[in-house]
Parts: structure tokens; sequence; C-alpha cells
């Protein structure tokens, strides 16, 4: 799907190349602050692929604009694709941020080919710098042995040790895509609370609900963040209708209510950390803390949310802290916290599988590989 921002006029700019590449468009038309709809909207969105903003829709100047287009890139994992009436030399400091994907043709023709080039399958290729040559991979011998790294000879070459670790990383995840699970637990409440709003608590509730059962369990979802999400989340994803309940590839999903069945796990989102939410969520078996540490302000948010919940040693899930703040946020918030990476779909249960076998990991009772 495509989201797309535009003014009135030109709501209509992306018909014919959405067409022909089968994608959906979401249009939304008229004025708007890109920051506000990042963090006040984007969540009902999630799922979409492609993000295209018209620059004249947007009513922040320049600098802000950039300020939240970075927000958007750290946060959701869809192509940004910017349409500019006067480029200025403006398209440098897009490319800079990583945005490639940019129209800035003032002819109507050449403008939908460069559309149409930003909506195909691999994307506007003129402003993505070329791939520097590989460095010549030397062996490494490691001393003990890792059920995730091969065996090599020598040192590894030191601009190679991220892309080591990725490549472990990637040998883990497809080791995880294969196993299979036993739990003999009943009804295991696992609570999922925001340290403030809009900062992935329901992302993460369903991802792991996700994972739990195409690894062998069952599962439900219980909204109780009174912000009535779930309807709208059915709807996103095709959900199936039962009774007073929704359900979808074996899952059920209850708004407010009671589960109706026993499950192995029963994922209550509690929303923000508000009193009564704070109340029912410590009566939960696991308690995971969701919150945001990418600004200043988040992460003080951040630690006020903890302070309600810090009692019960809740795990604290967030995105890799901004370094800037590094130090005010082990001081405040942890020294350790669960690094979970933004996921295009609500849904997706493999980007972050490592993180959700660790969180069940005490209830496994036997792995197998998946048949």
């Amino acid at each position: 799907m495509i989201l797309y921002l535009s003014r009135n006029e030109s709501a209509n700019l992306l018909d014919v190349a959405a067409s022909d590449n089968a994608l959906h468009i979401r249009k939304m038309s008229g004025s708007f602050s890109l920051l506000e709809f990042i963090n006040m909207d984007m969540r009902k969105y999630a799922s979409c692929r492609i993000f295209c903003i018209e620059r004249l829709a947007i009513t922040e100047k320049d600098a802000e604009f950039l300020e939240a287009l970075q927000s958007f890139k750290m946060m959701y994992s869809a192509r940004v694709v910017v349409i500019l009436e006067n480029a200025d030399g403006f398209t440098k400091e897009l490319v800079k941020i990583g945005v490639t994907n940019i129209v800035t043709a003032a002819d109507e023709d050449e403008k939908l080919e460069q559309i149409a080039e930003c909506l195909s399958g691999e994307g506007m290729q003129r402003y993505k710098s070329k791939p520097k040559p590989k460095p010549v991979r030397t062996a490494v011998v490691y001393d003990e042995p890792d059920e995730y790294a091969d065996e090599y000879e020598g040192e590894p070459v030191p601009d190679e040790k991220e892309t080591l670790a990725q490549s472990l990383n990637i040998k883990a995840l497809k080791k995880l895509e294969n196993e299979h699970y036993r739990f003999d637990c009943l009804n295991v409440k696992i609570g999922v609370l925001g340290a403030t709003r809009r900062v992935g608590a329901t992302t993460a509730a369903l991802g792991l609900a996700n994972f739990i059962k195409k690894h062998g369990g069952t599962v439900c979802y219980v909204a109780l963040n009174m912000n009535q999400h779930l309807s709208s989340i059915a709807a996103a994803y095709d959900f199936d209708v039962e009774d007073d309940y929704f359900t979808y590839d074996g899952i059920d999903f209850y708004e407010g209510m009671l589960p109706k069945y026993d499950y192995n796990f029963i994922i209550s989102d509690f929303g923000e950390a508000k009193r009564e939410a704070v109340r029912k969520y410590k009566e939960s078996n696991v308690h995971l803390l969701c919150g945001a540490s990418g600004k200043r302000f988040e992460v003080s948010e951040f630690a006020e949310g903890l302070k309600q919940v810090k009692s019960i040693k809740p795990r604290i899930l967030t995105q890799t802290p901004n370094p800037e703040y590094g130090e005010l946020f082990r001081s405040t918030v942890t020294k350790e916290p669960t690094i979970i990476k933004p996921v295009g779909s609500m849904l997706d249960f493999k980007t972050n599988g490592i993180v959700y076998k660790e969180i069940l990991q005490p209830f496994i009772v036997e792995t197998s590989k998946r048949l």
C-alpha cells in the first residue's frame, strides 16, 4: 500500500504509476504538519510499503521537514518518496538523510515518469551511491564453537566486523524460522504497556502473538488500551469476525473483554501508563514496557512512565537509543534495554523473532524442527 499526503489538486498524481505496479493508494489531501502526523497518526498505516509526500502539502520549514523524515526513518521501514515543486539544492539534503526517491521534474510527463520510477520495484537509482568494492574476507577461527558461526582461519578484516555480526544474526533468524515449540502453560498473562502513547506497544504485542502462533503455541490478543484501534487493525488486515471478537490465522482478538477460551498465552495491550492500566498491568505474569528513546523528551517521558511500574521490574523494549542521549537513558531508564527493530507490518513476527523467543524461553518445554 502507498500512503500519499498531498494537496487537493495533486491527489490523483500517483494513480497511473500505482495501477501499473498493482499498488493500492491511501490518499490524504490537504495541509499537514509532517511531524505531528508521524507522531499521532502514522501507526494506523504502519503496514504501508511506500510513504509518498508532496512537499507543498507540508507546513514545516525545510529543516523541520528533514527532521521529521529522519524520525520517520528511525521508526518505520517504508520507502519514502518526496515530490518537490522546486528542488533548489534541497535534493542533496534529502539524499544526505537517505531519501533517494525524489521527484523534481516540472514538466508533467517527466514528473509522471519519475513517479513511476520511484514506485517501481527497485525505486529511483540516480541518487543512490554506488556500492563500494567488498574487501577480501580472511577466515576467523573461534576459540569456542558458536552454533550460528562457520569456522574461518585468521582475523576478520576490521571493516567487516559489523558485516560479520549481521551475518550471524541472519543465520540465527534463519534457524529460528524452522523451530517449533511445545508449551504446557495455560493462560499465562503477558502484559504490554507503553511508557507514553504511540511508542510501539500494540505493534510489539501483535508481533509477539503472531510469533507464538507461528511457532506452535495458542494465543489471544486482548485490547485494553481504550483507543478502540482493534477495529481499524482488523479492517486493515482483513480479520474475520466471530460474534463479538475477531480471528485471524488462528489468533483470537478481543476488544476490552475477557477471552472466551483457554490459551497458552493471553497478551493484553494496556496502552499508555495510566493509573487504572498500570494497576491491571501489574497483575500480569510477564511485564513488557515499551518506550521511545530517540529524543531527549522521549527519554524523559520513558523514565516517567517507568517510575509507575519500576517495582515489578518490567522488560524494557525500545529501538536503539540515540547515542546523543545515551548517558541520560542509561541513568534514568536502564543500562540493559531489549532492542527491537522497526517493522513494516504490525503482524511482523520475524524481524524481532530473537527477542520474542527470549521473552517466551521460560515457558518453552521442548524445541523441535518444524515439520
